[in-house]
C-alpha cells in the first residue's frame, strides 16, 4: 500500500478520507514464509497467523487456500473468525462481505474498504507458505495507521465512542505516536466545529500535558475521552475555510494587527478577527507575538466566560506547541469564538461594584509595569494566599498593586492565587452541589494565567491578576460553611499491608463517594512518604474510568503541576486534597470506559461474546 503523501488536514479539507489503493507487487520480489502443514486445515476453516508483524487470516475453501489481512477494515474484527459462503468471506461483527480471493469489499464503494490479499502456496513439503513483499512489515504498519485514522474520522463523524476507541487501540498497536492522534483530533475538532475551543480539544491538550502522570494502561482511555467529547461537539459539516489577508508591499505591522484584532473582537466580529490571526501565522509571527495579541484581548474584558477564554487560549498555545504548529491555520481560529461570544463580566450586575475600582487601577498599568520590571522582591506565597482569601476585594487589589510595584513576579502572585483556588476547592461544602464549576474555574484560570506570563508577559496581562482576585472574593460564600479538612496526623481506623492496598481502598472510597475518607487516606499516604507517582496514577484512573467532564481534568492537571512547583509540604498537600475532593465527589457513568475496554479486547483478538465466567 502506498504511504499517504497528504496530511490528515489536507485530506479532510479535500473531502477525501478514503485509504490509498495497494500497488501491484512484482511476484519475483516476494519472500515466502512457512505457516503450517496444509493438513492442519479443515474445509472452510480459517486460521490467524502473524508474520513479520503482519496479521493474516488463511482459509481453506473448496480445496484451495486464500490469505487476507486479518483485520476487518470496518472495525478491526479478526477475519479468521469469519465464515465463507459461495466464495464470499463474511465478518461476523457487522456482516461486511469480501471476495475471499481478492479481498474486494461488497458493502461500500470507494478505495480503502478492501482487505489486502496475499499469495499463499502449498510447497512440496506439504506445508503452507505465504508471500510477503520486502518492507511488508512497515507497509502493514502504515496500512494499519492509515486505516486507524480513517476509522477514527468515521467514529468522530458518527459520535461513536466505541468506534473511536477501536481506532485508538488500532493506532496505538500499530505504533502511531500520541502526537499523531492528538493532532488529528485537534484539527478535526477545530475544523468541524462552529463553536469555540471546545472541551474535547482542551481534554486532548490535557492528555498531552499529563501523559507521564497517567499509567500507561490508561493512555488509550485518556485519548478516547477527549475524542469522544470532540465528536459530541462537531457535526458532519465544517466551518468555512478562512484565508489570510492578501500580501502587499505595504504590510500592516504588528502593532496595527494587534489593534485591529482587539477592535474586531470588541465589535464581536468573529470571522474578521479570525482572519487577523491567520494573517499573523501566515506572515511568520512568533508564537509569543500571537499569544500576546490573544492574551491581551482576553483581558480587555472582565474574566471573560468565567475565565474560560484565557484558560482555553493558554490550552490552545500548549496544544500548538505539542503538535509543532501543524494545522495551526485552523486550530487558531476557534479561540476567536470564545473571545467574541462568551460573557464579559463588566456587563453583569455581580461585578458592578468592582468595575470603577479596577478601572482606576488600570489607569496606572504603565507605571505599575515599569516599576515591576525595574524592581525585584520576594513573595511569601503561603501568607499572600491568605490575603487573596479575604472577604473584600478593595484591600486585596490594592495589596496586589503594591506587590507588583515592589517588583514581585506576576508568576508568584499567580501561584498564590492557584493555591487559594485549591483551598476554595478543598473547603467547598457538598451542600453547594451546583457550584462545583466555579471553584474549578478559578483554580484552572489562575494556573492558565501563570502559564500565560511565562509565554507572553505584558502590562495588559496584569489585568488578569486583578480580575482573578475579584472573582476569588465572590466565591467566599462557597466556603460557608467550610468543609472540614483532614487534620495533620489523622489516620483511618484501619491498617494497610502496603501502599498498593491503600490505593485500592482509595478507589473503593471514590466508588461510593466517600469524599472525606478519601481525603484522609490521601493525607495519610503523603505523610507516610509513599510513591507519589502511584498516587497520581490512581487519581487519574479514578477520573478516567468515569465519563468525566472538562473541569475534572483541569483540576487534576493544576493539582499535579503546582504540587511539583512548590517546596512547601502544606501547599503540596492542599493541591492533592483539592483534586481528591473534586474528583471523588463527582458521580457519572462509565460508558467511555466500557467502550475502551471492549475496543482493547477486540484489538487483542478476543471475542466480546465470550463470557467472563467461562472456565
Amino acid at each position: 500500500m502506498a504511504i499517504a503523501t497528504q496530511s490528515f488536514q489536507d485530506r479532510l479539507m479535500d473531502g477525501d478520507m478514503t485509504l490509498d489503493v495497494s500497488p501491484e507487487v512484482d511476484p519475483s520480489n516476494l519472500v515466502y514464509y512457512k505457516l503450517c502443514s496444509a493438513d492442519d486445515f479443515e474445509e472452510g476453516e480459517g486460521k490467524p497467523f502473524t508474520v513479520e508483524g503482519t496479521h493474516i487470516a488463511v482459509f481453506r475453501y473448496e480445496g484451495e487456500f486464500n490469505a487476507v489481512d486479518n483485520r476487518c477494515p470496518h472495525m478491526g474484527y479478526p477475519m479468521s473468525e469469519g465464515s465463507v459462503r459461495d466464495g464470499v468471506l463474511i465478518c461476523h461483527w457487522h456482516h461486511w462481505e469480501f471476495d475471499l480471493k481478492t479481498g474486494g469489499c461488497f458493502i461500500t464503494s470507494g478505495a480503502g474498504n478492501d482487505l489486502k490479499s496475499f499469495p499463499v502456496e502449498v510447497w512440496d513439503d506439504g506445508c503452507l507458505y505465504v508471500g510477503l513483499a520486502p518492507g511488508e512489515k512497515e507497509a502493514a504498519r502504515r496500512r494499519r495507521i492509515d486505516r486507524g485514522k480513517y476509522i477514527l474520522e468515521q467514529g468522530l463523524k458518527d459520535r461513536s465512542s466505541l468506534l473511536i476507541a477501536k481506532a485508538i487501540a488500532a493506532l496505538r498497536a500499530a505504533g502511531a505516536t500520541p502526537q499523531e492522534m492528538i493532532q488529528q483530533g485537534l484539527f478535526y475538532g477545530a475544523y468541524k466545529s462552529n463553536e469555540g475551543w471546545s472541551s474535547g480539544v482542551a481534554i486532548l491538550t490535557l492528555a498531552a500535558n499529563m501523559w507521564e502522570d497517567v499509567d500507561e494502561k490508561d493512555h488509550n482511555l485518556f485519548l478516547v475521552h477527549g475524542l469522544t467529547q470532540i465528536s459530541r461537539r462537531t457535526s458532519g459539516g465544517s466551518r468555512r475555510q478562512g484565508f489570510p489577508l492578501p500580501k502587499t508591499s505595504d504590510e500592516p505591522d504588528l502593532a496595527t494587527l494587534k489593534r485591529w484584532f482587539r477592535r474586531l473582537v470588541d465589535q464581536r466580529s468573529s470571522s474578521a478577527a479570525q482572519r487577523i490571526l491567520m494573517t499573523m501565522y501566515d506572515r511568520g509571527y512568533s508564537s509569543e507575538e500571537i499569544a500576546d495579541v490573544v492574551f491581551t484581548t482576553a483581558t480587555d474584558f472582565y474574566f471573560t466566560g468565567d475565565g474560560h477564554a484565557l484558560d482555553f487560549a493558554n490550552k490552545m498555545f500548549e496544544a500548538l506547541d505539542y503538535v509543532d504548529w501543524e494545522g495551526a491555520n485552523e486550530i487558531l481560529r476557534p479561540i476567536v469564538v470564545d473571545l467574541v461570544g462568551r460573557e464579559r463580566h463588566e456587563e453583569t450586575a455581580r461585578w458592578e461594584d468592582s468595575v470603577p475600582v479596577l478601572e482606576d487601577i488600570f489607569t496606572r498599568l504603565d507605571e505599575m509595569w515599569e516599576a515591576n520590571q525595574e524592581n525585584e522582591a520576594p513573595l511569601d506565597i503561603s501568607a499572600f494566599t491568605q490575603t487573596l482569601l479575604g472577604e473584600e476585594f478593595e484591600p486585596i487589589v490594592a495589596e496586589i498593586e503594591d506587590k507588583l510595584r515592589e517588583g514581585v513576579k506576576p508568576t508568584d502572585i499567580c501561584r498564590a492565587m492557584t493555591y487559594a483556588g485549591a483551598i476554595r476547592t478543598a473547603r467547598f461544602h457538598l451542600k453547594n452541589e451546583g457550584d462545583w464549576h466555579d471553584v474549578a474555574n478559578i483554580y484552572s484560570y489562575a494556573h492558565a494565567l501563570y502559564r500565560a506570563f511565562h509565554l507572553a508577559p505584558s502590562k495588559e496581562l496584569l489585568r488578569g491578576i486583578f480580575h482573578g482576585a475579584v472573582f476569588m472574593t465572590y466565591l467566599r460564600w462557597l466556603n460557608m460553611p467550610a468543609a472540614r479538612l483532614p487534620r495533620e496526623g489523622q489516620r483511618l481506623d484501619e491498617t494497610f499491608a502496603s501502599e498498593d492496598k491503600m490505593l485500592d481502598r482509595l478507589q473503593e472510597f471514590a466508588d461510593f463517594q466517600k469524599v472525606f475518607e478519601a481525603e484522609v487516606l490521601v493525607s495519610q499516604y503523603l505523610e507516610e512518604g509513599y510513591d507519589i507517582a502511584k498516587l497520581r496514577h490512581t487519581l487519574a484512573h479514578i477520573m478516567l474510568r468515569e465519563d468525566a467532564e472538562l473541569h475534572m481534568f483541569q483540576v487534576l492537571e493544576v493539582a499535579f503541576r503546582h504540587y511539583d512547583l512548590s517546596d512547601d509540604p502544606k501547599e503540596k498537600r492542599m493541591h492533592l486534597l483539592a483534586a481528591t475532593r473534586y474528583i471523588t465527589a463527582q458521580k457519572v457513568m462509565k460508558g467511555i470506559l466500557w467502550s475502551t475496554e471492549n475496543a482493547e479486547r477486540l484489538q487483542r483478538g478476543e471475542l466480546l461474546s465470550e463470557r467472563d465466567d467461562d472456565n
